[in-house]
């Protein structure tokens, strides 16, 4: 049976110590599990009070648990790549979530010119 599990199950993976590390183990060897990209969202928010390397623990735990389908790991992925390069984890997941699906943002936020996901400017009409 697959069960679907959200971030707490990943926090236990990834912690040297966790009171949920054992059962989240065990689960891994017993049943196969499914996550979503908000999962992973959180889980990089969580980045933001512990420094870890996210990048590699990201690669590894989309292995034991990954998302449902090929289109929503290329935007975990993506939105890492993007959180790499500076932009915050909402505008990372932001835009890998658009070029995933292969849209421009329209946004008014300068971040994303400094990757490669297409922006246009949402500013105010100066008329």
């Amino acid at each position: 049976m697959t069960v679907y599990v959200e971030t707490d199950f990943l926090l236990a993976l990834a912690k040297d110590e966790d009171w949920l590390k054992q059962p989240a183990e065990e689960t891994l060897e017993e049943r196969d599990v499914v996550t979503s990209p908000h999962a992973y969202l959180e889980l990089l928010l969580v980045h933001e009070r512990h420094e870890y390397d996210y990048v590699r623990l990201f690669a590894n735990l989309l292995e034991l648990v990954p998302v449902e389908d090929q289109v929503d790991r290329q935007k975990v992925l993506k939105a890492v790549s993007y959180y790499d390069e500076g932009l915050t984890p909402f505008d990372a997941f932001h835009a890998a979530t658009a070029e995933t699906h292969g849209h421009p943002i329209l946004s008014s936020d300068g971040a994303y010119e400094a990757v490669d996901a297409q922006h246009h400017a949402l500013e105010p009409d100066d008329s």
